[in-house]
């Protein structure tokens, strides 16, 4: 049975945006949301084949990526409590284009496509819920941009030891490296450069 503590995270989120479930609507998604701890490693989404399922972070990191002529290209890593993926690709059947894993152990909620439908169908501000996800994964692919056109590799590093200090502990730094578009020996001096002058 799915306790109250599992939601405050995405509550908080939907508070924030202003959207108010009614207690028999919070039951409703009660009911079609189940809570998982998956090992590192677990796929929760494959570059190329359809999106089964919506994904909740509550704990641990993620890694979204996309494998292009054998080369592999992380293209951001999640430790934020947040939506991992998009209920676009849900609706419209589309194949991703782009995977994404756990890095670490990860808990999460998740919702499968049947019941994200449903859920969609039963309560009317669900559609409200899906323009703010939709909005935030704008602005974190605006964002994500304007870092890579405007900031160095190392001022980038230093944004993530700021705000994602988990990531630089616990996550390998060939995933780093290829979130900065940079070489892991690149990552490496600049490691010991900001280290230094710290």
């Amino acid at each position: 049975m799915l306790e109250r503590k599992h939601f405050e995270s995405v509550c908080r989120i939907v508070q924030n945006h202003g959207i108010v479930f009614t207690p028999d609507e919070f039951e409703l998604i009660k009911a079609q949301t189940q809570h998982k701890i998956l090992p590192a490693g677990t796929v929760l989404m494959k570059q190329g084949k359809e999106v089964q399922s919506l994904y909740f972070l509550n704990r641990g990191i993620a890694r979204l990526f996309r494998v292009e002529k054998d080369v592999d290209y992380t293209l951001g890593i999640i430790s934020h409590r947040h939506f991992l993926s998009t209920p676009l690709y849900l609706q419209n059947g589309q194949l991703s284009s782009c995977a994404l894993e756990a890095l670490t152990e990860v808990e999460v909620l998740e919702w499968n496509k049947g019941g994200a439908l449903a859920l969609k169908k039963a309560i009317p501000r669900m559609y409200e819920m899906e323009m703010a996800i939709m909005d935030r994964l704008l602005n974190w692919l605006q964002d994500h941009q304007i870092e890579a056109i405007c900031m160095t590799a190392e001022e980038r590093y230093k944004k993530i030891v700021e705000t994602q200090p988990e990531v630089i502990q616990q996550v390998p730094l060939k995933y780093i490296a290829s979130l900065l578009a940079i070489h892991q020996d690149s990552l490496s001096r600049i490691r010991k450069q900001v280290t230094q002058r710290s």
